[in-house]
């Protein structure tokens, strides 16, 4: 009797440790998910959106990129925007009782990489940028839509690029952690 008696406790001993495991594996997928996303936006400005808005006049380089910036500010696009940095933010929480581990390591890494590199370089550079875009009226004579996309291409561009950086070794770092033994240290 007493034999069943310690199975019992032991298999309840166990079902926090099952929890927290798919607690840690869940958030970690998601953080992967979401920052995965993110960084391909950045890159899909890179290598084409940037390309194809450098072919066109000032008139219609201002106005296309007016009219992005404000499409982006979409569900879609503030769910993996946010969503990663609140999941790599719980992933991070969930690592911490084991922050020898290689998991909590490239975690702790992927979130310095997108909260600074990704998400507040967006909100303090790039988004202000936009805004001072948005202000260029559709009618400006071209010496204002010439001297807007001056002050705006280059920067942007160049801002979008550390992003990009950023957000792509923040998501290689996060696949690291997936592919990692959940108990591997480093020593």
């Amino acid at each position: 009797m007493s034999q069943i008696r310690i199975e019992t406790v032991g298999h309840k001993a166990s079902r926090p440790r099952i929890l927290g495991s798919a607690f840690r594996t869940l958030t970690l997928g998601l953080a992967t998910l979401a920052t995965g996303l993110v960084a391909g936006v950045f890159y899909a400005y890179t290598v084409s959106v940037n390309l194809g808005l450098a072919a066109q006049p000032d008139a219609s380089y201002v106005a296309t990129m007016q009219a992005i910036n404000e499409r982006i500010q979409n569900p879609m696009f503030f769910a993996s925007f946010f969503g990663a940095v609140l999941f790599l933010l719980a992933t991070l929480a969930a690592h911490i009782p084991r922050p020898r581990s290689g998991r909590f390591l490239l975690v702790a890494l992927a979130c310095a990489l997108y909260i600074v590199g990704g998400f507040l370089l967006t909100a303090f550079v790039n988004v202000p940028m936009n805004e001072e875009l948005a202000r260029v009226a559709a009618n400006a004579s071209p010496d204002e839509l010439a001297g807007a996309r001056a002050t705006y291409e280059g920067p942007w561009n160049f801002w979008n690029g550390v992003r990009t950086v950023f957000s792509a070794i923040a998501f290689l770092a996060l696949i690291g952690a997936c592919l990692l033994p959940e108990d591997r240290s480093w020593r």
